[in-house]
C-alpha cells in the first residue's frame, strides 16, 4: 500500500498515470502478487484513496477533539479538499471507476458518506449542526463543489464554495 500511495502521488505530481507493473516493482513484488490482492488498477486506486481518507479523517478527529462537530467538519472538508485537489489524477481514476455505478453512489463516495454521516450525527448530538441533513446529499454537494475545479485551477474557488456550503450545515440560532 505504501508503494502504491507513493506511486500515485508521484504520478499525480507528474500528470501521469500509474501502471500495475510500476506499483509491483516499487513494492518489490511480482505483478501477479499485486493482482491477487487488487484485481484491477481501479481497485488499487480505491484502496489507496480509502487509506488516505482514513488517515485524513483520523488526523482531523485528533486535532479537533475538543471542538464542535460543525467546526470539525469544516476542518475535515478543507483537509479532504486539499487531498483531492492534490491528487487530481486519482480523482479522475476514481471518477472513471465510479462511472458504472450511479453518480455519487460508488465505493469511492461511500467512504466520504460514512465520514460525513458520523459528523452529522455528532453535530445533531452537540447541537452544532442542523437536524435532518442527509449524508448522501452532503457528500454529493462536497463532490460537486470539488468538481468545479479545472485542471489548471488552484482550487481556491472550490475551497470558498465549500466554506459557504459548510456554513449552511450549522444549527440555526435565534
Amino acid at each position: 500500500m505504501a508503494a502504491a500511495r507513493e506511486a500515485f502521488a508521484h504520478a499525480d505530481a507528474a500528470g501521469e498515470t500509474v501502471s500495475m507493473n510500476q506499483v509491483a516493482r516499487a513494492a518489490g513484488v511480482g505483478v501477479a502478487t499485486l493482482y491477487r490482492h487488487f484485481p484491477s488498477r481501479d481497485e488499487l486506486a480505491l484502496a489507496v484513496y480509502r487509506s488516505k481518507l482514513d488517515e485524513v479523517t483520523a488526523r482531523v478527529r485528533s486535532r479537533t477533539r475538543d471542538r464542535s462537530a460543525h467546526a470539525s467538519i469544516r476542518v475535515w472538508v478543507a483537509e479532504f479538499a486539499s487531498f483531492m485537489l492534490a491528487t487530481r489524477g486519482m480523482m479522475d481514476t476514481l471518477r472513471a471507476a465510479g462511472q458504472s455505478a450511479t453518480p455519487f453512489a460508488s465505493p469511492a463516495s461511500d467512504g466520504v458518506t460514512e465520514v460525513v454521516a458520523a459528523y452529522l450525527a455528532d453535530g445533531v448530538a452537540d447541537r452544532s449542526m442542523r437536524d435532518g441533513l442527509d449524508a448522501v446529499d452532503v457528500t454529493v454537494a462536497i463532490c460537486a463543489l470539488l468538481g468545479t475545479t479545472g485542471p489548471d485551477d488552484s482550487g481556491e474557488r472550490a475551497r470558498r464554495l465549500l466554506d459557504l456550503f459548510t456554513d449552511s450545515l450549522a444549527a440555526q440560532t435565534g
